[in-house]
């Protein structure tokens, strides 16, 4: 069986003027990896481009809105729903995320029949002090360090999603990177609630902790967890191979192996 790719995350530009590069080099990653579709994720100050994208190319791309639960209007859902957005992203709240004052986000995402990703665990940073570098992230340090400032992990905690399915049933949520570092809640929780999973993105060092973990299958059904690269484009090739060639380690068969770069994704948002 041939790998079949489905990338559930994948932070689009800002720029206008990268546009266009940035869709080519998304397109040629796409042929040459065989992945069939891709879930672009807007910002504040790139919905409007994620939008472009897919109009131009609906046969390759989905759009996910940044919507801003603290200040945004709760119209917003219904607006993104009719510009074609499939989901919304949520992240950097200013209280938790099973927050009460939140609900009504939730609940207009549900009767939209629109996919929620949640950033959950630890945000990174400008600079990893682990290895003593700068991170992958795009912005500059001054912009991130402004962007965190007042913002906290605590607030993004997969635990939270438990409240959020319990309160809304129909409404599908998706956990990104096994909720890191706590991935046994996060398995936990996506093994209880029917419409909650969870995205593998994260890099070397997630996909290093849930190998050592053993998570998969043990802990969480493969039927539960998705392919995301969350990265640079010159990474997601390395991404597909890293988690393809992890889990073939671990024992899974081609058809396990379908169900987290492919089918459930497709279920989930083609459905």
């Amino acid at each position: 069986m041939k790998l079949r790719v489905f990338d559930t995350h994948i932070h689009f530009i800002s720029q206008e003027s990268q546009y266009s590069d940035f869709v080519n080099r998304l397109l040629e990653y796409s042929e040459k990896n065989n992945v069939e579709k891709m879930v672009l994720i807007g910002a504040p100050d790139a919905n409007e481009l994620v939008k472009k994208a897919f109009d131009e190319f609906p046969d390759r791309f989905l759009g996910i809105a940044w919507i801003d639960l603290d200040n945004d209007d709760l119209k917003d859902v219904e607006l993104y729903k009719k510009m074609g957005f499939v989901g919304l992203k949520v992240i950097l709240t200013d209280r938790n995320y099973d927050d009460p004052s939140y609900f009504p986000f939730y609940e207009e995402a549900q009767n939209n029949n629109m996919v929620i990703l949640f950033h959950t665990g630890v945000i990174g940073g400008p600079v990893d002090y682990l290895l003593d570098e700068k991170s992958g992230m795009v912005a500059d340090e001054e912009e991130i360090l402004s962007k965190l400032k007042g913002k906290s992990s605590a607030r993004m905690r997969s635990i939270y999603l438990d409240t959020i399915a319990n309160s809304f049933p129909r409404l599908r949520i998706i956990g990104a990177h096994l909720g890191w570092p706590e991935y046994m809640i996060s398995c936990a929780v996506a093994r209880w609630r029917k419409n909650v999973y969870f995205d593998l993105s994260g890099g070397e060092v997630v996909r290093r902790h849930i190998i050592e973990g053993g998570y998969v299958k043990k802990e969480i059904s493969v039927k539960k967890i998705i392919f995301g690269t969350d990265s640079s484009i010159e990474k997601m090739p390395r991404e597909i191979i890293g988690w393809y060639d992890s889990l073939r380690s671990m024992g899974l068969s081609e058809e396990e192996i379908d169900r987290i770069f492919y089918s459930n994704a497709a279920e989930i948002y083609l459905s």
